[in-house]
């Protein structure tokens, strides 16, 4: 099914951006004049002109520039305003089009815009996603001395699927990233940050997660793994199953015999997660 919607921006009630008006300012900005955009935009002379003084009239700041015809004949451009209002148009109809395809697809979470966008158009190095809401903030952290660690926050987070880990970022971060309680965030970290064990050790400052193995891929060095985390019976049956992905010693795999289905435990240190989020 071939989705589509159509972007329609108001000020006061009445019409200012429409995708009639867009493409005729876009067609203007090509070829530098009202008249020949309003042709190439398939609009009468007398539509394009109202339409163009309209929206120069209706805001503080106009959105094309022009001169009257003279020797050199007349002109028009868009301004630094008009030409990041097609700018914006275009990026809202990218975020449009990603929202309708996740509308599609059952697999795709929508939670949030950052779900939409880490599953359609996120692309990282680290191939552990996992995004989550954040439940508490700690910045009493404590080190090696029992000394409070002034520089870091540690973050409880719950995940998609009612799982719990711990992520930690500075002082600084939080701050910039403005992170509060109940703020959905993302939580990346590379495969070789994870390793994996039969058992869960108690009292580990580390998070673990207990997972079904999906998948196994390995050479005399390295051994790859994905596994399905294990819910706390939250996840929505019609979702795809949260993944995770462990990069670990060949000879610790062949430890721990690894076979497709059986559960283990994966374990990174909540030091080894980078935080992303929508400002």
């Amino acid at each position: 099914m071939d989705l589509k919607a159509l972007l329609t921006i108001s000020v006061a009630d009445k019409v200012f951006a429409n995708p009639k008006r867009i493409a005729l300012l876009q067609q203007i900005q090509v070829c530098g004049s009202i008249s020949q955009g309003a042709k190439l935009a398939g609009m009468s002379y007398k539509t394009a002109w109202d339409s163009v003084k309209d929206m120069n009239t209706r805001l503080p700041e106009p959105v094309v520039h022009s001169e009257k015809g003279g020797k050199g004949g007349g002109g028009a451009k868009l301004t630094v305003f008009g030409e990041r209002l097609l700018q914006m148009y275009a990026l809202t109809d990218q975020m449009q089009d990603m929202v309708l395809a996740a509308l599609q697809d059952q697999t795709i979470p929508m939670n949030n815009l950052l779900d939409v966008m880490a599953h359609l158009s996120l692309k990282t190095s680290a191939r552990n996603q996992l995004s989550g809401t954040i439940l508490s903030l700690d910045n009493s952290l404590t080190n090696t001395d029992s000394n409070h660690d002034d520089l870091n926050v540690r973050l409880q987070v719950e995940l998609t699927n009612g799982l719990r880990l711990n992520a930690n970022v500075t002082q600084s971060s939080c701050a910039r990233l403005s992170l509060i309680v109940g703020k959905p965030i993302l939580l990346l970290f590379k495969a070789p940050a994870v390793t994996l064990k039969e058992n869960k050790t108690s009292n580990s400052p580390e998070n673990q997660l207990r997972g079904v193995v999906h998948e196994i891929h390995s050479n005399r060095h390295t051994t790859e793994v994905s596994m399905r985390l294990i819910d706390n019976g939250l996840q929505d049956n019609n979702l795809a199953p949260q993944l995770i992905y462990a990069s670990i010693d060949t000879q610790l795999a062949n430890e721990l015999k690894l076979v497709s289905g059986g559960e283990y435990y994966a374990v990174f240190s909540s030091t080894q997660t980078i935080v992303a989020c929508m400002s």
